[in-house]
């Protein structure tokens, strides 16, 4: 093997989780690339076309994506339409129970023209909707000029973010259609889980994305530390009129457990998640969502995806069909593509588009995922989206239009 690719072919740790090794060594890895098709050409791009992103410009692309997945269900095929790219292998921060590990990891970041040219190729095989994920997405000195190149080609583009760059970066993501802020919680709880200082950058980046009318979410991550502040989440998502969004900690690291919910603590947040919704909050997580999670018939810190045969009948009434691997792919930073973030715990052995192409990667997916189920809001709320659940839909495009136009 030359000794520039092995920038990208390194030995790939598949789950900061359990540590697991889809390669027991660099011969075994090498001898693996020598069966398959030779690393991926890459070309050079031009710099990308300006882009001003209007309230009417963001509905289109909603549209457009939406009109997509239509297009894709009533096809009978399964191919992309979303995808999560992982955009880079470092973060500024180090929250204490993030399984990507994304402060001590050392593979290379892609480069400009590979972001582009996976883009490209998503695009053609269909996908409208990009979520840019980290790391922490603004570390990217490029971002602004991916960000236009994914706007010029007319698809719907979500940054999330930690928010501590924006002041600096805020010209180059004015123009994305949805910029997603991470807060856990109110300032005790929310530091100990992101770090001493994080609640007060982040109220301001929450602050400076509403001034600049960005359509807003933030993403809540409830742990043993910010349990108690759905009450304070809430409030702040009215007073501030942003659109809010749960995620639960499932099994975490070895060095946060002490930031983990029992079953009983988890149910207790999903029911106070399910007051406050009922209230009128504007907390985008659904229903049907909820209700699976607190239903999840196994050890939440357990057994968070199953597969078909482990699914009880008693749960099907609550169960929400998976189309992760199917319709919605989360291709990581370097370069590996999974069906969602829950099988980047070992259970799924993924194949590197760099390596195959994004073609195969994906069809590997498709053949070889069989998660069927789990209690992940974030993914159940796709999932019911992606099943064209007709109260979803409705639930949804109301949702779009309040984030679009900034109603309340």
């Amino acid at each position: 093997m030359k000794d520039h690719e092995l920038e990208f072919i390194q030995l790939r740790k598949v789950s900061s989780l359990d540590g697991s090794d889809l390669f027991n060594s660099l011969e075994e890895k090498d001898e693996f690339t020598k069966t398959k098709k030779p690393l991926i050409p890459i070309p050079t791009y031009p710099p990308s076309k300006p882009f001003k992103n209007t309230s009417w410009k963001r509905l289109l692309a909603r549209g457009t994506y939406f009109n997509a997945l239509i297009k894709q269900r009533m096809s009978g095929r399964d191919y992309p339409v979303i995808a999560i790219i992982v955009a880079n292998n470092k973060c500024n921060w180090n929250c204490s129970y993030c399984f990507g590990d994304y402060p001590n990891r050392k593979d290379i970041d892609y480069t400009t023209d590979e972001l582009k040219y996976l883009v490209d190729r998503l695009h053609a095989m269909g996908v409208r909707y990009i979520n840019l994920h980290g790391g922490e997405t603004l570390l990217r000195p490029d971002i602004g000029e991916i960000s236009r190149f994914i706007k010029n080609k007319g698809m719907y583009l979500c940054i999330i973010t930690n928010g501590s760059l924006l002041p600096k970066k805020l010209d180059e993501v004015k123009d994305v259609d949805n910029l997603t802020i991470s807060l856990d919680g109110a300032l005790e709880g929310n530091d100990r889980n992101r770090g001493k200082g994080t609640f007060a950058i982040t109220l301001k980046a929450i602050d400076l994305a509403l001034q600049a009318n960005l359509p807003l979410r933030v993403s809540a991550t409830l742990t043993k530390h910010t349990m108690h502040d759905v009450s304070f989440l809430s409030e702040l998502a009215k007073e501030k009129r942003f659109r809010l969004y749960f995620s639960l900690l499932f099994k975490p690291l070895k060095k946060a457990q002490d930031a983990q919910m029992t079953n009983e603590e988890i149910r207790s947040v999903l029911s106070e998640i399910r007051k406050y919704k009922a209230l009128g909050y504007p907390i985008f997580t659904s229903e049907p969502a909820l209700k699976a999670a607190y239903e999840w018939p196994y050890d939440f810190n357990e057994k968070h995806h199953v597969e078909e045969a482990e699914i009880p009948q008693s749960y099907r009434k609550f169960h929400v069909p998976c189309y992760y691997g199917r319709t919605k792919f989360t291709i990581e930073a370097d370069g590996y593509v999974y069906p969602c973030f829950l099988t980047t715990d070992g259970s799924f052995q993924p194949k590197n588009w760099k390596e195959v192409g994004i073609e195969e990667a994906v069809s590997h997916v498709q053949s070889k995922n069989t998660c069927r189920a789990c209690p992940a809001l974030s993914q159940n709320d796709h999932n019911l989206l992606l099943g064209m659940n007709f109260r979803q839909i409705a639930y949804v495009i109301q949702d779009q239009i309040k984030e679009t136009f900034h109603l309340s």
